[in-house]
């Protein structure tokens, strides 16, 4: 297993050796959050959540879940920004303050802060969305509209030989 709880991938190179690659977060799944305020997290992406789960507020109104080495990684940048930048200060407050350090309970599950909650409009049914290195939560309406934002984003999306992109 890699450092932080990345789930370690076998190579399968020629020399055996193995190597840490962070496990791919995709798919989308419907929970409910249950009458305590947790939601349980999608069982194939548990084992990536063992060392801990940092919740967030997106910067769309949504939840992002980070594995502790994913979080690691997305914070620094922020940690770096100078405390002399206005910006720097404002997005080191937006990130850090809404961050909260969470441990899975046995089922998998993981308890929702309020101010995440609410800030996301979670209330019963919640989409989770892999989003590459770490997971979104998504308040079903909302991730409805978001589709339909998706679907018509795609719409506009240049063909292959229209000479964007060569």
């Amino acid at each position: 297993m890699g450092q932080f709880g990345e789930i370690t991938l076998d190579s399968g190179d020629y020399w055996g050796a193995e190597s840490a690659t962070p496990m791919q977060l995709h798919g989308e799944y419907l929970h409910r959050i249950d009458p305590q305020g947790r939601i349980a997290i999608p069982a194939r992406y548990r084992e990536a959540f063992r060392g801990g789960i940092y919740l967030t507020k997106g910067f769309d109104p949504c939840v992002w879940a980070f594995s502790a080495s994913e979080w690691e990684a997305h914070a620094a940048g922020y940690a770096a920004m100078s405390p002399n930048s206005r910006i720097g200060r404002i997005l080191r407050r937006r990130v850090f303050g809404s961050t909260f350090d969470l441990e899975l309970d046995r089922q998998g599950r993981v308890l929702l802060p309020q101010p995440l909650r609410q800030y996301a409009g979670l209330q019963d049914e919640v989409i989770i969305v892999g989003a590459g290195t770490w997971l979104e939560l998504w308040d079903r309406g909302a991730w409805d509209r978001q589709i339909g934002e998706i679907e018509a984003a795609t719409l506009d999306m240049p063909e292959p030989g229209d000479g964007v992109g060569a």
